[in-house]
């Protein structure tokens, strides 16, 4: 019988075998990220491991019931944390990145072989079958099972039937992918601080029926369960709503700014609770947030494909700015998509043709539609559909320099009633106050000190009457 034959025995008797080899990788250098890797059968004899590569021995050990994979990798600092895993150096001579290559291993009356042709530059050699004498190129994946391979625990949940009525959220959990697992889930509402748990065991294709008594439109839920054979994946975390309620919603876009100031758009979090903002994008292949990012509660954040020109107009550190590739916003008519995964959160159209229109270079809020500049901050009429305003505002210009004193803040306000002009810092602090009377004409400039009492960097002038408002963003430099 030759060697491949008797590989293919052994795995028919549940014996090791090679799972994985990584030649030439190219995120790190070759001597610290190549890699072999060997699965081993669940039931196991004591028996005494030997790997070989081109007739050199570079590794040997005594096998336990404990380990059920091997990793030798260059640079052990690499290794992942995973059940069942013992992650050793690989040593020996360099592996060729030009030419075949061949390896074996023996363990007690257990064999195996790879013949393995060229590699190519950043590709693993994986088995893609039964034979055991078939390879092809695939993307590592060091200490992790490979599609071909039979036995793996790998625990997936799913959630079927949720819904909400006046008793809380019930549905029904399933688990694939494994035996059993015992899983351990928490409920927290998005707009109070109320929290549910519910625990228990599941068992493989059996539905079963949950009932948590949380009253809440949206909610976070986690839930965890053993670690299994696939690393970094035992458990859930994710966000569930009923139609139209997770509070994170677009709030202000400007699509057609001042020149040297680029295209932003900006989200904020009505509910009382941070979300990770690690799943959410714009509705297109590669517009997702940055990893690790997030929006805390009544945060607002801004997005824009250039941050640092978007730091420098907004002025401060305060505000938060998101680096985020969504393309070019058409000035006359376009549209703006908000999702979490694939669900469709939020969007705003604007034109000719719909409710907004884009009044270059001002932006506009996605509630209202009326001009609004005041990024990484929410105002009253940000909220507001109610777009009768009964006075008009002008200023000479957004941006001031304290060097320049020949510049001020100039106002002037159209209206037939008296309004109460503000200046507020960007921390929400007000600097100055003043009661304006009615002026029809408009032709009333008046200078508002922001040079003397304004703070460098974002600064907002509150134009309102009774319940009527208009806050305008205003940038004080050095």
């Amino acid at each position: 019988m030759n060697l491949l034959a008797l590989a293919a025995f052994a795995a028919l008797e549940a014996c090791p075998y090679f799972a994985e080899i990584l030649p030439d990788p190219q995120t790190v250098e070759d001597s610290r990220g190549e890699f072999v890797e060997i699965r081993l059968p669940y039931s196991l004899s004591q028996d005494s491991l030997s790997i070989l590569n081109e007739q050199q021995k570079i590794w040997n050990g005594v096998l336990s019931d404990s380990v059920k994979r091997i990793l030798l990798i260059r640079d052990t600092s690499l290794c992942p944390r995973a059940k069942g895993l013992l992650c050793d150096k690989l040593t020996g001579a360099a592996l060729p990145n030009s030419r075949e290559s061949v390896w074996s291993l023996w363990a007690g009356t257990c064999a195996d072989s790879a013949k393995l042709p060229v590699p190519k530059a950043g590709k693993s050699f994986v088995r893609n079958g039964e034979a055991f004498d078939a390879w092809e190129y695939a993307s590592p994946t060091p200490g992790i099972p490979n599609a071909f391979e039979k036995g793996v625990q790998d625990c997936r949940l799913e959630i079927e039937n949720l819904t909400y009525s006046a008793k809380g959220w019930s549905g029904k959990w399933k688990l694939s992918g494994c035996d059993s697992a015992f899983i351990s889930a928490h409920f927290s509402s998005l707009f109070s601080l109320a929290d549910e748990s519910w625990n228990g065991t599941l068992w493989r294709d059996r539905p079963q029926f949950f009932e948590v008594p949380l009253h809440a439109e949206a909610f976070h839920l986690q839930v965890q369960w053993p670690e299994d054979d696939v690393p970094g994946n035992d458990g859930l975390d994710s966000l569930f709503a009923d139609a139209g309620s997770l509070p994170v919603r677009l709030t202000e876009v400007h699509p057609c700014p001042d020149e040297g100031i680029p295209e932003w758009f900006e989200i904020y979090n009505g509910g009382v609770r941070e979300i990770s903002l690690s799943q959410w994008n714009l509705c297109k292949e590669k517009t997702t947030f940055p990893a690790g990012s997030s929006i805390r509660k009544h945060e607002s954040v801004v997005l824009t494909k250039d941050t640092a020109a978007m730091r420098n107009y907004v002025g401060n550190e305060e505000v938060k700015i998101l680096l985020v590739n969504f393309g070019y916003l058409k000035n006359a008519a376009d549209s703006l998509f908000l999702c979490y995964g694939d669900s469709k959160i939020d969007s705003v159209f604007w034109g000719k043709s719909v409710r907004i229109k884009a009044q270059c270079p001002a932006g506009f809020s996605v509630v209202s539609g009326r001009k609004e500049d005041s990024p990484g901050f929410q105002t009253p009429g940000s909220f507001s559909a109610d777009t009768s305003l009964p006075f008009q505002v002008n200023w000479n210009a957004r941006i001031f320099s304290k060097k320049n004193r020949d510049n001020p803040l100039m106002v002037s306000v159209q209206s037939e009633v008296p309004v109460t002009v503000e200046l507020i810092s960007g921390k929400g602090d007000l600097l100055w106050k003043k009661e304006w009377p009615a002026d029809e004409s408009g032709n009333g400039w008046r200078e508002v000190p922001l040079l003397q009492k304004g703070f460098p960097g974002a600064n907002f002038l509150r134009i309102s009457s009774g319940r009527f408002e208009k806050r305008i963003g205003i940038i004080l430099r050095p």
